[in-house]
């Protein structure tokens, strides 16, 4: 049995027919590209992973568990989603990142400040961002900070949804160079060429 599984997937939005018996098995550790035409759902098949969206017909299993109301939860512990949205919580950055190993998940985590710090340079971001506000970023900084997060979390599974949106050519490098090279299973949602030629399968419907 495959890691992750989607299994004779279906989807409708609207009565346009999204999936329609859809299969894609991913081995633990693999790294995936959903390379796919705009419109045909690449951000939705990683939502089902998720459970905020829901196939019409068909499974979802990750490491055997069958996604559903009961385990949805134990599911989502696995696995680490960020986006170009990088919809981090309110308040200083410093506290949100404090808060979030505060949650029962997370609690198994060792988290300090000075690791936080660390993460900054290496993220082209500054010093003193630990004290400004999330609300006062930009959007690439925000995003950076997610990925940070997403790092610092540890999980088996990432999720990046356009990712490398709005970043120069020699940051994005960095970047995905170094989120490529962890022994995890990750699943790249993407239309920039910067993911080419990286070891990556490539999934098109």
């Amino acid at each position: 049995m495959a890691y992750l599984e989607f299994r004779n997937i279906q989807l409708k939005y609207d009565q346009r027919l999204i999936f329609s018996g859809f299969n894609l098995a991913i081995e633990r550790q693999e790294k995936v590209l959903f390379c796919a035409p705009s419109g045909r759902g690449k951000t939705s098949l990683v939502k089902m992973l998720l459970g905020f969206v829901i196939p019409d017909v068909g499974e979802i299993s990750v490491a055997g568990v069958t996604l559903s109301g009961a385990t949805v939860n134990q599911i989502r512990s696995k696995i680490t989603y960020v986006s170009q949205d990088a919809d981090l919580p309110k308040g200083r950055v410093s506290d949100v990142f404090a808060d979030v190993f505060k949650y029962q998940v997370n609690r198994h985590l060792s988290y300090h400040e000075a690791v936080l710090s660390e993460w900054l340079t290496t993220m082209a971001l500054p010093p003193d961002t630990l004290e400004r506000d999330v609300d006062a970023l930009s959007g690439g900084e925000r995003q950076r900070l997610a990925l940070i997060l997403g790092i610092l979390l540890d999980r088996d599974i990432w999720i990046l949804d356009e990712i490398t949106t709005g970043l120069d050519l020699e940051l994005k490098t960095k970047i995905v160079e170094l989120l490529l090279g962890y022994d995890k299973t990750i699943l790249v949602v993407s239309h920039d060429e910067i993911y080419q030629n990286r070891g990556l399968r490539e999934v098109n419907w």
